[in-house]
């Protein structure tokens, strides 16, 4: 199926995604900005061709901006990435191996611990979600500093062996939180062996096409053709597009987990004990597959009786008059063609739908919210429910428009660009095709005076 970026509608979970990928995206830059260096690049030209996309203005700022919103809850540093001088006459397979050890040790001592945090934070994120939707404590619009700070005194574990000890874990949610680190870590060698094989393979084709170590490094961070579109697979631009791919499904997966795991001791009396079983509702998701399945109600099971090929609970002998769709903690689609996708969370890439759990009794879907909601008895007056989460001072002062570099504005978590009147259509379009660009503000419209004329007063 083509693939639909999705956003979550969960704000800790949002962040979390966002302060992931800016690390892992400012991550490679300086890989293939180290490479450019050894190629015999200045640091300076090395740092101007990895930033500056041809056609495109300088992106300033940008990742210092994230780092600043979530710097009392990471300290995580990106240090330089200086290996030894890359000869283009005589770079022989050792040599390439010695660059991949020294890439490998670089990438493992960045990488690592970071992925373990995002795997325990995505989980503990989970099991809070789940906590919130059974206290009925409103929780979509918190920050995951807000739950940091409240649910955790600010204090949160930044490893599982930490988590362990601290919290009293059900074997089954070790086993879960196990499994969702283990997807992560195979994903992230992945993508080392990924950055390997396209230094490599740009290198060597620019050494057997003469080109120079300058032309070499440029195609080593952009391959653009006349439209501008990426096309080439191994260039530093495609690897941070795959990294953004896997972290978006990977913490949605996590996140699944921890939401899920808290409930699987009771799925598993279910199975002696009908009146036991644990309903959810599938809920989120933008895509049109995702829309067609939303309100389904399933039916957690054991992941040890999931062995059949099959997600119907008749074919696993469970006779259930609710529904004959079976969920499992780490079901996926992985190798599915859509004809043949299961109801899962993650079902795709990208993809942020969630299973919320539903009493049948006393709950249903509601299509016009899209969310699981008490029956209401008749009455004269209902109160609406109110979500009274707040803002800390820091988010306020980060969601107002500050001005990043020349015709740039960062506000929130986007970054906008001023262009004049006549270039604004070809940049919206090119906007579209790639949203990891600067949003583009026509100079002549409202939205230039809102934006940019405020940011100016700050």
């Amino acid at each position: 199926m083509e693939e639909f970026r999705e956003e979550h509608d969960i704000k800790y979970m949002r962040e979390l995604q966002e302060y992931w990928d800016a690390y892992m995206y400012a991550l490679i830059s300086e890989i293939y900005v180290g490479t450019g260096i050894a190629l015999g690049l200045s640091a300076g030209n090395a740092y101007k061709l990895a930033k500056n996309k041809p056609g495109e203005l300088q992106k300033a700022g940008f990742f210092k901006g994230i780092f600043d919103k979530f710097k009392s809850i990471f300290s995580n540093k990106i240090s330089w990435f200086r290996p030894k001088r890359i000869n283009i006459d005589k770079m022989t397979p050792e040599r390439w191996d010695k660059f991949n050890r020294g890439l490998d040790k670089y990438w493992r001592n960045h990488v690592d611990s970071i992925s373990e945090d995002m795997a325990v934070k995505g989980f503990l994120a989970g099991r809070e979600t789940t906590n919130f939707i059974k206290k009925k404590k409103p929780y979509k619009n918190k920050s995951l500093y807000q739950v940091i700070e409240d649910q955790y005194q600010g204090k949160i574990p930044k490893n599982i062996d930490n988590v362990y000890k601290k919290y009293d874990f059900k074997n089954s949610e070790k086993k879960a939180l196990n499994n969702a680190f283990s997807s992560i870590a195979m994903n992230v060698t992945k993508t080392n062996n990924e950055i390997k094989e396209s230094i490599r393979k740009q290198v060597q084709q620019g050494i057997d096409d003469n080109k120079s170590a300058t032309m070499i490094a440029s195609d080593l961070y952009w391959n653009v053709e006349k439209d501008e579109k990426l096309v080439n697979k191994y260039t530093a631009e495609t690897m941070r597009r795959n990294w953004n791919r896997v972290s978006s499904t990977e913490l949605s997966a996590v996140h699944e987990a921890g939401v899920l795991a808290p409930y699987e001791a009771e799925a598993a009396e279910s199975l002696r004990n009908p009146d036991k079983a644990k309903y959810f509702a599938r809920v989120g998701g933008t895509c049109k597959w995702c829309q067609s399945k939303a309100g389904t109600i399933v039916r957690l099971v054991p992941k040890s009786i999931a062995l059949g090929g099959t997600e119907s609970l008749k074919e696993m002998g469970i006779h259930d008059p609710n529904t004959d769709i079976a969920i499992w903690i780490g079901k996926n689609n992985v190798g599915r063609k859509q004809v043949e996708f299961w109801i899962c969370c993650p079902a795709h890439p990208y993809n942020v739908a969630t299973f919320n759990p539903i009493d049948l009794k006393t709950e249903f879907y509601n299509p016009k919210t899209g969310d699981v909601e008490r029956r209401q008895e008749r009455k004269k007056f209902v109160p609406k429910k109110l979500d009274y989460s707040q803002r800390n001072k820091e988010e306020k002062e980060y969601a107002k428009p500050a001005v990043i570099g020349d015709n740039l504005v960062r506000m929130g978590s986007n970054v906008y660009e001023a262009v004049d009147p006549g270039e604004y259509n070809t940049k919206l379009e090119r906007w579209k095709r790639d949203t990891m660009l600067p949003i583009p503000v026509n100079r002549s419209g409202p939205q230039y005076i809102r934006i940019f004329e405020e940011a100016r007063k700050q």
